[in-house]
């Protein structure tokens, strides 16, 4: 028998009422469909996304969440990431109204682990900016789905138009980026260090500067909170030789762990094989280098 790869596998991100059990399956027993191929992973972020509340929906008679484009560094959305078949992927079509309400697209999205994923979601591509008030029980599921995956809904009550627009504002860093370290400088321009923290991963001595990979081991360094993310990231991306066709980092989001909490922040992993490189044991880069 085939055993699914992560290669292979179908995959989709939800950020409205799936985020909440009980919703998709009331409608799928009213429609008629099995409700049990919607199997959830975990949280999960979308970058570049702003919620919003611009498509009324007729079948709810209130307005219902919708993701925006606005640009990295300046907005993300949290939900979660599920595995699903062919078959509901089809259900999850007609409940969205694909391809005339929400239409199904393929994005990039990101797991605490920072690994990045392509998955299908729905959004309603429309130049329509009018705020279109949900119902309450609406709001309950998505809050309730977010509070449950352990995921912040100060997006949520931005979009409801109940606070300003809130910032990804956390970078973390690992290598020569960190205080004490050659390119320090880079960080005090544009942000302030916050704190301590972790990630899972795997970190590599690539030479005059460290890699970290994914893996099971724990990896050291430091959250930053950037005063203007657009502007650091597009200087952290240059530095980094994040994008192009053979990029040395990649940009994700991923979970950190530090003794304020747990943040979401962007982390750069590197883009290139590691076989040929030993791996720093402590996951510490500052004690690699003494």
């Amino acid at each position: 028998m085939h055993k699914k790869s992560d290669s292979d596998r179908m995959l989709y991100f939800g950020y409205g009422s799936n985020l909440d059990k009980g919703d998709w399956t009331r409608w799928c027993n009213l429609k008629g469909y099995n409700p049990e191929g919607l199997k959830e992973i975990g949280p999960a972020w979308i970058d570049g996304f702003i919620l919003d509340f611009n498509y009324y929906s007729s079948s709810r008679k209130a307005g219902a969440a919708n993701l925006c484009w606005v640009a990295p560094g300046m907005a993300a959305t949290p939900g979660a990431l599920f595995e699903i078949d062919e078959y509901t992927r089809d259900a999850l079509d007609r409940k969205e109204g694909h391809p005339d309400n929400y239409r199904r697209v393929s994005k990039i999205v990101h797991t605490t682990d920072g690994k990045s994923h392509l998955a299908y979601t729905y959004i309603h591509e429309s130049e329509e900016t009018e705020f279109h008030t949900p119902t309450d029980d609406y709001i309950e599921l998505i809050r309730n789905g977010l509070t449950r995956l352990e995921l912040p809904t100060t997006w949520l009550d931005s979009g409801l138009r109940l606070t300003q627009s809130p910032r990804f504002d956390y970078v973390f860093v690992y290598g020569t980026l960190m205080k004490g370290m050659i390119r320090e400088r880079e960080m005090k321009d544009g942000s302030n260090f916050y704190c301590q923290g972790s990630a899972k991963g795997l970190l590599y001595d690539i030479g005059d500067y460290p890699g970290m990979a994914h893996g099971e081991g724990i990896v050291h360094g430091e959250v930053y909170k950037a005063s203007d993310m657009f502007e650091l990231i597009q200087r952290l991306d240059w530095i980094e030789g994040c994008g192009g066709n053979d990029p040395l980092f990649d940009r994700t989001i991923q979970e950190i762990d530090t003794e304020k909490g747990k943040v979401w922040a962007y982390v750069y992993h590197y883009a290139r094989p590691v076989e040929s490189y030993s791996q720093i044991q402590s996951g510490d880069w500052k004690s690699n280098s003494v």
